[in-house]
């Protein structure tokens, strides 16, 4: 059954530093990473956290549209100042890890990352996140990066049926809305830690979730597939894609450029 989430209950769960500490919750919007854009700069808190019940035009990647269900998904943004608005992959990524950290307690099987942003678990997504910045001049002003994590809902579009999942139809059970919110919200915060002191173990808890690290994969970048083959190496320090070509070059790519391809299937999306 749909119900609205309770701000309290979460706020009474949650045990974070910082992140969360203001909440701004919205019965329905059409994205929560567009309104925390809006606020006035003179407003903003570092570490707000923007949540709905009901988001109308929720968007991913390529500005592919995210689904869900008033009431039984979460769709939040994360509002953050950071001095810098630079390695925002790594930090896109950091952050999707620490969403297969919490899923993978309730769901007891491997949950992995999709460069460059999606959360898999049994080769179907549970999750994805969208960042985006808003600078003013050179000068980063806010950087929001959005949420969704599949929880209640159980059915999905014709076009998602077969690459989609949900934590209920996952586990079988109810699962709190709120408390998992406030458990996303402390791992969140441990590698927002993590990534502003350029801690290296970012990028390990970030590689050995990757889905085909280690393996040899072919690659799309700017809309071609190339012939030749490459090794996955995972991610560097900035957040770039890494890979070892026939010629045992090291070559990188930003997620701008280039998805993986592999065993004839494209799996970043």
């Amino acid at each position: 059954m749909n119900s609205s989430f309770n701000v309290e209950v979460f706020k009474n769960q949650l045990r974070t530093s910082w992140l969360g500490s203001e909440v701004i919750y919205l019965k329905q919007v059409d994205s929560t990473n567009s309104y925390f854009k809006k606020i006035p700069s003179s407003d903003l808190v570092h570490g707000t956290v923007v949540l709905t019940d009901n988001q109308s035009k929720g968007r991913g990647q390529y500005e592919k549209k995210w689904e869900s269900l008033p009431g039984l998904d979460l769709t939040f943004t994360i509002g953050l100042c950071p001095p810098k608005a630079d390695r925002l992959t790594l930090l896109t990524l950091g952050f999707a890890a620490s969403v297969a950290e919490v899923v993978e307690k309730y769901v007891q099987q491997p949950v992995l990352l999709k460069w460059p942003n999606d959360v898999y678990v049994a080769d179907k997504k549970v999750s994805g996140l969208l960042t985006e910045s808003v600078f003013i001049g050179q000068t980063p002003d806010r950087v929001c990066v959005g949420i969704g994590l599949n929880i209640g809902k159980r059915v999905f579009s014709d076009k998602l049926m077969h690459t989609a999942t949900s934590l209920s139809s996952l586990t079988e059970r109810k699962i709190s809305r709120e408390k998992i919110l406030a458990q996303l919200l402390l791992e969140i915060e441990k590698a927002y830690h993590k990534w502003h002191k350029m801690d290296h173990s970012l990028q390990e808890d970030i590689n050995k979730r990757m889905i085909n690290y280690g393996n040899w994969i072919k690659l799309q970048v700017n809309g071609k597939v190339w012939k030749k083959k490459f090794k996955f190496l995972g991610i560097n320090e900035k957040g770039e894609l890494l890979t070892l070509n026939e010629d045992l070059d090291v070559n990188t790519f930003s997620y701008e450029q280039v998805r993986i391809i592999s065993g004839g299937k494209e799996i970043s999306a």
